[in-house]
């Protein structure tokens, strides 16, 4: 029964390994904000040369450069909370994985043999996780007199 309930488990918890998580989604949101201030910093600085050309009215210029900072303030308050809540997912199918490779290889470095690793379908590293249950496997034959057999 447990190996079936492992099988279809389905994470509820985002956060996995919260520190983790939440320094790489920040890092992603700096690059986001980074990116922001360059492209606004280029257009308003080509709209200020333009603002001193005579055939220009200034206003239009003014006009215009207001635009380009609230398109870019909107899309900015737009694209954070989408950009978080898909860091924090996209992080969360990579850190689950690797926590539950840590926990088993941790047992199986204590001598518990008998330790799998069950991942979902699809899930980050699920070759990584084949390969280390073929290795306990064999180790397991291979030394079957071990405490956890």
């Amino acid at each position: 029964m447990p190996l079936n309930r492992a099988a279809v488990y389905q994470r509820r918890q985002y956060l996995v390994d919260r520190p983790y998580q939440l320094r790489f989604v920040s890092r992603v949101l700096m690059g986001v904000l980074l990116i922001a201030v360059v492209s606004g910093f280029v257009t308003s600085t080509i709209l200020w040369r333009n603002m001193y050309q005579p055939e220009l009215l200034r206003e239009h210029v003014v006009v215009g450069l207001l635009a380009v900072t609230m398109t870019l303030l909107v899309e900015l308050l737009v694209s954070i909370p989408i950009i978080f809540v898909l860091g924090i997912q996209q992080s969360h199918r990579v850190i689950g994985p690797m926590s539950r490779l840590k926990r088993t290889l941790e047992a199986i470095g204590n001598g518990d043999l008998s330790q799998r690793i069950t991942l979902r379908q699809g899930d980050a590293l699920e070759d990584l996780a084949k390969s280390i249950n073929q290795m306990a496997e064999k180790l397991q034959q291979r030394f079957p007199t071990s405490p956890s057999s």
